[in-house]
């Protein structure tokens, strides 16, 4: 069978995460319509028949400045260690390529990579005449495939075109496993997923969710998690008027954990205000965004 990992590279807020979600037909990665909503790799795993593609969502290529999105930026570049295969996504909606360009200069890549230009449902025809040149003119050995991950557009041909570069191998996990992560990682990202949906811009992009207690009995888990922000006004934002607000955020998040386990699900919600936890390399590895690899090159 045909066997191998492929990652994931692109911008903030290009489609990486719905792109993997739609590829699996199943909610591994959260999505915001908000630019860095992943923060850490997640593994997502394709089953056919003799097919197993395990595809890695990465955070956002940025150039932000704090330690946090150092962090993240080497994560994503990490990515590219010992892969098969990697898909570059690129917006078709924006008519400036230079930042796409700029990052595929800097990334080191030694394995095919497959070109995916996403969002055409939000691109003219000539706007994707003018990138597909583009794209041949200067990378005339990448693999190019037009998508729309919003609207299932283009899998199929992303899922092929992956599958050509595979190796022939034993599958590396069981047909029903479709992600790496626990049920512990997945409360925590669909916590901040609510975060992003009901919070201000600044806000949630300043914030970090632990947990700090999981327990899972028959067909019922109870939750106690922790939102950390980096100012008081914004644990002022985060609760809201009497609660209001840090209860309709539990209660979402609890409701979306409920349909993804089909168990009954208690969540218990605090805020906690960290001073700089995003360019603090030891309150980042408390809040679970440490380097955990070091501080080395990409």
């Amino acid at each position: 069978m045909k066997c191998g990992y492929c990652t994931i590279l692109g911008r903030p807020n290009v489609g990486k995460s719905t792109l993997i979600n739609a590829l699996l037909s199943k909610k591994v990665s959260i999505v915001a319509p908000k630019a860095q909503t992943t923060r850490d790799d997640v593994l997502g795993i394709y089953h056919e028949k003799d097919l197993e593609i395990i595809f890695i969502d990465t955070p956002g290529l940025c150039d932000g400045k704090e330690a946090l999105y150092a962090n993240m930026n080497r994560s994503a570049r990490r990515s590219l260690s010992d892969v098969d295969v990697a898909i570059y996504m690129i917006d078709a909606s924006e008519k400036d390529y230079q930042k796409d360009d700029d990052l595929l200069a800097s990334l080191k890549m030694n394995c095919p990579r497959i070109l995916v230009l996403n969002k055409i449902d939000l691109a003219t025809a000539p706007m994707m005449e003018a990138l597909k040149e583009h794209c041949h003119a200067l990378y005339p050995k990448d693999t190019i495939v037009e998508a729309s991950a919003l609207t299932n557009f283009g899998l199929k041909e992303i899922k092929e075109a992956v599958k050509h570069f595979l190796p022939e191998g034993e599958a590396y996990y069981p047909e029903d496993m479709v992600t790496d992560k626990d049920r512990s990682f997945m409360a925590k990202e669909v916590i901040r997923e609510q975060l992003l949906h009901f919070l201000k811009e600044e806000v949630p992009h300043e914030c970090a969710v632990t947990i700090d207690s999981f327990e899972s009995k028959k067909s019922a888990v109870t939750i106690h998690a922790t939102v950390v922000c980096e100012k008081e006004n914004q644990k002022a934002i985060i609760i809201g008027k009497d609660g209001a607000m840090i209860k309709r955020i539990s209660m979402t998040a609890r409701r979306n954990l409920e349909k993804m386990w089909n168990c009954h699900v208690t969540l218990y919600l605090k805020v906690l205000c960290l001073p700089g936890w995003r360019n603090d390399p030891r309150k980042l590895q408390l809040v679970g965004y440490g380097d955990r690899h070091g501080q080395g090159d990409d």
